[in-house]
């Protein structure tokens, strides 16, 4: 698996990016709505009733209208909210994120402010010229001013750009935006899916000859070697024996090919293959392994 965490300008071009992802097969968990159902909680509701008063209900229904008034009204009430949302809301998308595989995109325009950086294994900053943004962001509602309220308690675009692994400008046409998305999201699907595959062997000799033939065939970058003692049952009796351990890293359409492999060149009776997804791993490390393979 390999998360991205999705963030920028409002009216940048996220909502456009993530759907394109997702429609190419990426898990996206969008903040917004996780945010927006923290609302749906007693006690948030309970806290948010005593500060601002009992007109946030609108119909047994929080206002969100309202609410977006109170929130953005000062520092002191936007600090509020984000108090009583951030931390719930991280929890839940912590949740989610946990529970998916491949590639997880994580739409959450607050990364920086509310300090959800943990879950990131990289993150993709959206940003535009201004009137751009603002043109984008009629169809919402938002004029500029709307645009520079809801703006102004956030950090710096240039420094959050600055903190991200890639920028992304959308200043030209939609058909544009949504090719280089389509190529972003392409290089990412590759990235989520490398696997780790592990093996014995008996004697040096016996480990180079597997670990050449999957490179030489392109089934993995590398595979990596290294003596140990194993202790293991086998025809119910006891072993322990001086073997060779192989850690073989590939992409995932290449781990049947390359687990062949091995079964082909290995000499044990059960050679014991196994394959794990890898996570949290760096990306320019994943890209590397995925170009080295076929």
């Amino acid at each position: 698996m390999f998360a991205v965490g999705l963030t920028g300008d409002v009216g940048a071009g996220k909502s456009t990016i993530s759907r394109i992802w997702r429609d190419m097969g990426a898990n996206v968990i969008n903040s917004d709505e996780a945010a927006k159902r923290q609302w749906e909680r007693p006690d948030v509701i309970r806290l948010a009733v005593d500060r601002w008063g009992p007109d946030i209900i609108r119909d047994g229904a929080p206002d969100y209208r309202r609410i977006a008034e109170r929130a953005f009204s000062s520092r002191e009430d936007n600090d509020f909210t984000n108090s009583i949302i951030h931390p719930r809301a991280k929890a839940e998308i912590s949740r989610l994120v946990s529970a998916a595989r491949g590639l997880i995109v994580v739409e959450i325009p607050l990364l920086f402010e509310s300090g959800g950086l943990s879950f990131a294994d990289w993150i993709v900053y959206v940003t535009a010229h201004e009137e751009a943004r603002i043109a984008r962001s009629s169809a919402r509602g938002w004029d500029r001013e709307e645009i520079a309220r809801r703006e102004r308690f956030l950090m710096d675009s240039d420094e959050k750009a600055g903190m991200s692994d890639m920028v992304l400008r959308n200043d030209d046409s939609l058909s544009s935006w949504e090719d280089r998305a389509r190529d972003v999201g392409t290089m990412l699907l590759a990235v989520s899916s490398v696997y780790e595959i592990s093996t014995s062997c008996g004697s040096m000799e016996d480990a180079e000859k597997i670990a050449s033939s999957l490179v030489h065939d392109r089934l993995a970058a590398c595979v990596n070697i290294g003596e140990e003692r194993s202790v293991y049952r086998w025809k119910e009796e006891i072993h322990r024996d001086r073997e060779w351990s192989l850690a073989c890293k590939t992409t995932e359409a290449n781990v049947r090919p390359a687990i062949r492999c091995i079964r082909a060149n290995h000499t044990y009776e059960l050679p014991a293959i196994t394959a794990k997804e890898t996570s949290h791993s760096d990306f320019d490390t994943l890209k590397w392994i995925v170009e080295s393979c076929r």
